[in-house]
């Protein structure tokens, strides 16, 4: 049966055909690369960096999520959400800590319950952009319990509230032509 095909002069052109169509494609493949790539190189500038180094205490209890991934976690939510042309990376304050461009400093001193029925985080915070600081004191974001909820429901919600309060503190400073652009 094959030898059929092969003496049958029609299949001779298609086999032909399919090979030259092939060649074809190879040929012009490297040109269609060196298309693409001018145009790979046109894509955007990465966006710079966002470093939010937190400073806390060893001694606290942690639960499953520890403060420093709850804090991590709600500065990426809140970049995502206000689109704010930076990465979040978020880092505790250790030994050999690199020097960052852009370093969102948090001085964490924990949650407190200083009035009945509402816990209130509590952080000194400093942002530094090229060498030059901004301390913006004391940051206290209060939150108030409510009766049934989740533990981590409520913890998520205090930390995500302090990330906002921060945020509107450093925001004009960051991103000074969007604080202008918004009065």
């Amino acid at each position: 049966m094959n030898v059929f095909f092969l003496r049958n002069p029609t299949m001779k052109t298609h086999l032909s055909l399919a090979s030259f169509g092939v060649s074809l494609a190879l040929l012009l493949a490297p040109g269609l690369r060196a298309k693409a790539a001018p145009a790979a190189a046109s894509s955007p500038a990465p966006t710079r960096e966002l470093a939010v180094v937190v400073v806390e205490s060893l001694e606290r209890p942690s639960g499953a999520i520890d403060d420093f991934v709850r804090i991590d976690m709600a500065f990426t939510e809140l970049a995502r959400q206000r689109k704010w042309p930076v990465k979040i990376k978020a880092e505790r304050l250790a030994a050999n800590l690199p020097k960052y461009e852009t370093e969102l400093r948090i001085f964490y001193q924990g949650l407190r319950s200083e009035t009945p029925g509402e816990l209130t985080f509590r952080a000194w915070v400093t942002l530094t952009i090229d060498d030059v600081k901004k301390d913006f004191g004391i940051v206290l974001y209060r939150y108030p319990r409510r009766i049934g909820e989740a533990h981590d429901v409520m913890l998520e919600r205090i930390f995500r509230g302090a990330a906002n309060a921060i945020a509107d503190k450093i925001e004009p400073v960051l991103f000074p032509k969007s604080a202008v652009s918004n009065p």
